[in-house]
């Protein structure tokens, strides 16, 4: 059974932070324009037409490669903001450029986003990973790396940074060689890999990512509600009265247990 807690912030229910992890190497100019011209307009629309109010913040990590590969930036955290503007004023300033080799360095931009940025206490936490070359060190042919990133960071490390930061991580990849490696880092967190092959692709990608962890959060909602409705609730109790399948009322509690609302 789980023990209710009541978090100071009547309104962490409805806290998402929401961080984007996007490679700006020279090959990424055409995500990168469509997320000037779309990503806030979207970000506004999915939080107007939310089944509940949404208490969103955005945060952006931009990652490149190591040296001698790079000479610019391993990566570069920007603050979360509850300002769209300020949001989109980031993304006016990300600039595709540089790179080196085929593979980045991913993994820093990963666990910097966990570390970089400051998450709320109980809020629900994303990070949608957007690339098109693969990590360092995961067996690609075309990889100055290859022994492991620079970094000193796996697969392994990597998800388990994420997990311990209490963070689902999506992916979307934007060519075929970010498979296999994204789709690993996304489903051994939690969270799901998908492919885009353009820009806008990529934008619909992130849309549909949104569209379901916004109806989670309602779920998550009616699940709080219902336990504290009632002190000898069960989960087959709470499935009944909120007509949902068990599994799903499982997975809330879960997520409600690890933001500490439970």
């Amino acid at each position: 059974m789980f023990l209710l807690k009541r978090p100071q912030s009547n309104n962490a229910l409805t806290q998402l932070d929401l961080a984007f992890i996007v490679d700006t190497t020279g090959s990424m100019g055409a995500f990168i324009q469509a997320a000037r011209q779309q990503m806030v307009a979207l970000l506004k629309a999915l939080t107007a037409e939310a089944p509940l109010p949404i208490e969103l913040q955005v945060g952006f990590v931009e990652y490149r490669d190591h040296p001698p590969q790079e000479a610019t930036y391993v990566y570069r955290a920007h603050a979360f903001t509850t300002d769209l503007k300020r949001a989109q004023h980031t993304i006016d300033q990300l600039t595709p450029n540089g790179g080196g080799d085929t593979c980045e360095a991913v993994f820093d931009g990963i666990v910097a986003a966990c570390d970089d940025l400051k998450w709320r206490e109980h809020s629900h936490r994303l990070a949608v990973l957007i690339g098109d070359a693969p990590p360092h060190g995961v067996g690609f042919s075309a990889d100055s790396f290859r022994d492991g990133c620079p970094c000193g960071l796996n697969p392994d490390r990597v998800t388990a940074h994420v997990e311990n930061a209490n963070v689902t991580l999506y992916a979307v990849g934007l060519t075929n060689s970010v498979e296999s490696s994204f789709a690993r880092l996304a489903r051994f967190t939690g969270g799901d890999y998908f492919t885009a092959a353009q820009g806008t692709t990529a934008i619909d990608a992130i849309k549909g990512v949104l569209l379901s962890e916004f109806g989670e959060l309602d779920l998550d909602r009616q699940v709080l509600d219902a336990c504290r409705a009632q002190s000898d609730w069960t989960i087959d109790v709470i499935s009944t009265s909120l007509s949902t399948p068990r599994g799903r009322i499982s997975n809330s509690l879960s997520r409600l247990g690890r933001r500490g609302l439970l």
